[in-house]
């Protein structure tokens, strides 16, 4: 963020940065309004002509971005927030394609959604890894579109056997739509809570060194260690754990709900003890991590063509940005007004329990969805 503010001729004071940052980040924006596009427009178009105009989407917002940026001696803040507004549409493309693809080639259950889930947890660890390199600015910034060309030339050249796979028809409507309606919006609710707990938590580790004595850049790199430490742990449960835990479907969610509540509790009591933070930390991520997968699964089951699984998952991909924002609202007014963060953690871990045990037993409830 330093480097990009004196790129663009900023300096660096909190206004300037703040600024950056809101640029930066109005792919959030399109995000917003693209899966929902993506959703509608998948069942139509097919996945593998929306697979190969997101990957082109993709390279060429990452393209106008870093041209923006070293293509010229003067860079242009309009072309950086035009790339990054780009970027937001076809990038909303991509969780949707992973998951209608695994409903073509039938592998929608706990264990494949939870490893998408991780290939995404990689990425979010691969990019600041790659700012830890030694390398100038316009080289760092060079590598998305290195990393993205030949997964766009491949999608441009290569038709897989399962894009020729007949997509399964939506069926008529049942007797049980309502039923099925209102499990969904129990589920979109879940998948609030628990993206708003992430952010939560997420702001309750950082005053929390403070008390332990950290400060200044100190503090900096403790906090980043411990990120670190849990992005690691998201994908061991992820790739290894979840799979395993996903054979045996009937004791998922009491998995999920003892994680979450023991690991709420064991937050609670972390204040002054480094072992008992990390062991929380642990504990909590596990359920964390795992309950998108099941939930997804949930919503895809009523219905296996891909048109509604695509409407499904930008839902979904609606209610997690949803909920990162209300988490990092209710956090900033709590630290402002002075209320410990563990009140809304531990209402939301309630709330989230009582959410798991409403899912699971509208679950079993509709043979349609079992």
């Amino acid at each position: 963020m330093p480097e990009l503010s004196s790129l663009l001729g900023f300096s660096q004071t909190e206004k300037d940065l703040g600024f950056i940052t809101l640029l930066l980040n109005l792919n959030l924006i399109t995000y917003w309004f693209g899966v929902k596009f993506w959703g509608n427009k998948l069942g139509n178009l097919g996945i593998w002509p929306c697979t190969r105009i997101a990957a082109a989407g993709f390279l060429l917002a990452n393209l106008v971005f870093w041209c923006s940026l070293f293509a010229s001696d003067q860079p242009s803040l309009l072309l950086v927030a035009c790339s990054r507004l780009l970027l937001g549409v076809f990038s909303s493309a991509f969780v949707i394609l992973a998951h209608s693809h695994l409903s073509i080639v039938s592998k929608t259950n706990l264990g494949q959604l939870a490893k998408t889930s991780g290939a995404i947890t990689l990425g979010r660890l691969l990019g600041p890894c790659l700012a830890l390199l030694p390398l100038a600015a316009n080289y760092l910034l060079f590598s998305p579109i290195l990393l993205a060309l030949p997964a766009c030339l491949y999608c441009l050249s290569c038709n897989p056997k399962w894009t020729r796979v007949n997509q399964v028809e939506a069926p008529p409507t049942s007797p049980a739509q309502a039923l099925n309606a209102l499990h969904f919006k129990h589920i979109l609710l879940l998948a609030v809570l628990t993206t708003s707990l992430v952010s939560i938590v997420q702001y309750y580790i950082l005053p929390l060194l403070f008390s332990f004595g950290y400060q200044g850049a100190e503090a900096t790199k403790v906090y980043a260690s411990l990120l670190l430490y849990l992005s690691l742990a998201l994908i061991v449960y992820q790739f290894v754990v979840l799979p395993v835990v996903s054979r045996s479907p009937s004791l998922i969610p009491a998995v999920f709900l003892a994680s979450l509540v023991s690991g709420s509790l064991l937050l609670s009591f972390a204040s002054n003890a480094w072992a008992l933070l990390l062991v929380s930390l642990a504990v909590l991520a596990f359920a964390i991590s795992g309950l998108p997968s099941w939930y997804s699964q949930q919503a895809y089951l009523p219905n296996p063509s891909v048109s509604f699984r695509a409407k499904r998952s930008a839902y979904l991909a609606r209610a997690h940005t949803a909920g990162y924002l209300i988490g990092t609202a209710v956090a900033s007014g709590c630290l402002l007004l002075g209320v410990p963060l563990l009140v809304p953690i531990c209402l939301f871990s309630l709330a989230m329990v009582t959410l798991i045990i409403r899912v699971n037993q509208q679950a079993q409830a509709q043979p349609s969805l079992t």
